[in-house]
């Protein structure tokens, strides 16, 4: 199994993102939606686990919503969904790139934007779908979780919507910097300098 360094520091990186755009509203999601579309399928696990977790350290730091004192009664329900997510959006992105073979800009925007958009809305369908599995009649300062979800879908969308237009520039940027290297390693070239980006364990 190839390992790539700048594939691990990326992972990394994303992982400790989570931290940041945790305290965003909207854009959390964001270093799942980038990892599924530049990243193998064992890594963009790892990067949903991490959000999963940064979710639930969230909920002990700041449980005055409503989700976040839901997850503190059932944290599996931070975990799994995310992972399912970050999984799905990377099996979407490998679908349309296989589909449509983007070679041109417009096509691999497209396939981002698309993959970026489903997995968020997966993360938020799985998360309430998995609520109402778990904690049916859980409620939080008088607010049940039947009230609670038209407004926990209209964040979604919100959220859905920003995905599709902030992760294609940020993956694109990635790949011409950060992520150069490894494309050419996987063409079969080699880096100009002579040396090799990964090591075979």
């Amino acid at each position: 199994m190839k390992i790539n360094t700048r594939s691990i520091t990326l992972a990394a990186t994303l992982a400790a993102l989570c931290f940041v755009t945790g305290l965003l509203p909207y854009v959390f999601f964001l270093p799942v939606t980038v990892a599924a579309a530049t990243l193998s399928a064992g890594v963009v696990a790892f990067v949903g686990l991490a959000f999963g977790v940064v979710s639930i350290v969230y909920s002990f730091v700041m449980p005055a919503s409503f989700v976040a004192a839901a997850f503190i009664q059932a944290p599996y329900i931070a975990i799994l969904p995310r992972i399912m997510a970050a999984l799905g959006a990377f099996g979407v992105y490998k679908l349309l790139a296989h589909l449509i073979k983007p070679q041109k800009r417009g096509g691999k925007i497209a396939c981002i934007a698309a993959s970026s958009a489903i997995g968020s809305l997966l993360n938020t369908a799985l998360v309430v779908g998995m609520m109402f599995l778990a904690l049916p009649s859980y409620a939080a300062d008088g607010v049940t979780l039947y009230v609670a979800v038209p407004s926990m879908l209209i964040s979604g969308g919100i959220e859905c919507a920003c995905m599709a237009v902030l992760t294609p520039p940020i993956v694109l940027t990635l790949e011409r910097t950060v992520l150069r290297g490894r494309n050419k390693l996987q063409a079969g070239q080699k880096p100009c300098d002579g040396t090799t980006d990964g090591t075979k364990v």
